[in-house]
């Protein structure tokens, strides 16, 4: 636990450092673009999380897993096929989303006469899709090295550092010139940087032997395993960017550019779980591999309890301050406090279940994790279908609550009849 613990220290004072720069990148972007601008921005940003999903296959989240498991029996040979494999279809995969993306983006424009400005910014975010696929497959093969804090250095301190300080020169120099499509190709040149980072510490981390070993492939088996992350990736990418891409396409990027501070300040509440994330799932896998369900059971029991606390006390700090928080950004964006409250009551629920997604991943069940948020997700975009247009972005803070407490529920129920253990704060030790 105190191991964990430790990694969890590391992985906590990366998020608090990228939550702060993306922070203040949000607020100077609020400012600089105006609302219109700033929700062009993260309209556009926001589908290539989306699409990363087809292009990674959910091969990202199973490197996490295997590796972690090929290097307790120090089966190197996987190991290096593994990786390997995952690669070519990632590479492959990703530049025919991309392509299709763009190819789509670019029929719209002829057709129905959008925006030229999110059409060059979506073109432009198309790029950085191949970069960010690869880069999630590095980082997950550095959870599963339990390098956790090196895994996630480029993506929470590098990159959004870069961002920020390209932002600022740019808004700087070009002044009235500077537009969402000059912040979002910041953007793309940011992910491909931070790729070649990614890719020099994967290269350091991993064990000689998997270097110099004949790799060993078994890629029908990889194939079915990875489906299940593949699918609780695009349920977990659906229920966070869900209610930004509704409203962008239904009520206009004005009211995305509303909600998005709105869903940067709540994402605060689960900071502390998101913490846990990276150390405890492959300890989680590890545990479970050698049969040690009884520790197993305490280290989620005690995760949990600390993570509701912490979680509560956020909430509470945001409910009281949510109104000065908003005006940050700007007077226009401070119409999303009640969708702000809403999301902290949304946000300390989920925690209270939020680690039973994670155990039946790390457990070989992830299938049912598949499940459950595929009804999840549905239940988000048809509240948000009809919510969003009607009540703004309140609706969409109720269809994205709705949505994470189903799912979070039916998760805890089977992990209890699966693994046989309880994660909340309600397992006994």
């Amino acid at each position: 636990m105190k191991r964990l613990l430790q990694k969890a220290a590391g992985t906590l004072g990366l998020r608090v450092s990228y939550t702060l720069l993306t922070f203040i990148t949000s607020v100077v972007l609020a400012r600089v673009l105006g609302r219109s601008g700033f929700g062009t921005y993260t309209y556009t940003t926001s589908w290539v999380y989306l699409l990363t999903i087809p292009a990674t296959l959910g091969f990202d989240g199973l490197v996490g897993r295997e590796i972690a498991i090929y290097q307790t029996k120090q089966d190197w040979a996987k190991t290096s096929g593994l990786l390997r494999w995952a690669n070519v279809l990632v590479i492959f995969f990703a530049i025919l989303t991309a392509s299709i993306g763009a190819a789509v983006a670019l029929w719209r424009s002829g057709s129905q006469s959008e925006d030229t400005q999110v059409v060059l910014c979506f073109l432009l975010v198309m790029l950085a899709l191949p970069a960010m696929a690869l880069r999630n497959i590095r980082r997950g093969s550095m959870r599963g090295l339990h390098q956790i804090v090196q895994g996630l250095f480029p993506e929470m301190m590098v990159a959004p550092m870069l961002l920020l300080g390209m932002i600022c020169f740019g808004a700087f120099f070009l002044r009235e010139r500077f537009t969402a499509v000059w912040a979002v190709g910041a953007y793309t040149l940011t992910t491909v940087i931070t790729l070649i980072i990614s890719a020099q510490l994967l290269s350091r981390a991993l064990p000689l032997q998997v270097k110099t070993c004949l790799p060993q492939y078994y890629r029908f088996d990889w194939m079915k395993q990875a489906w299940p992350f593949m699918f609780l990736e695009s349920i977990h990418v659906l229920n966070a960017r869900a209610d930004i891409l509704m409203l962008g396409a239904l009520n206009g990027v004005e009211a995305a550019g509303v909600y998005a501070p709105v869903n940067r300040g709540a994402q605060l509440i689960v900071f502390i779980l998101m913490a846990f994330n990276g150390p405890l799932s492959p300890t989680i896998a590890s545990l479970y591999a050698d049969g040690k369900k009884q520790e197993l059971q305490q280290i989620l029991i005690k995760t949990a309890r600390v993570c509701l606390l912490v979680s509560a006390i956020a909430a509470t700090g945001l409910w009281i301050l949510g109104s000065q928080y908003l005006r940050v950004f700007g007077t226009e964006i401070s119409e999303g406090l009640l969708a702000l409250r809403i999301l902290c009551v949304g946000q300390v629920l989920y925690v209270f279940v939020g680690l039973a997604p994670m155990v039946l991943s790390m457990t070989g069940n992830a299938q049912f994790t598949a499940m459950s948020g595929l009804i999840g997700a549905i239940i988000n975009l048809i509240l948000n279908f009809f919510l969003s247009p009607q009540y703004g972005v309140s609706g969409a803070a109720i269809a994205t609550t709705c949505a994470m407490l189903c799912s979070g529920l039916v998760n805890t129920a089977w992990v209890y009849r699966r693994v046989g253990i309880h994660p909340n704060i309600f397992g006994r030790i």
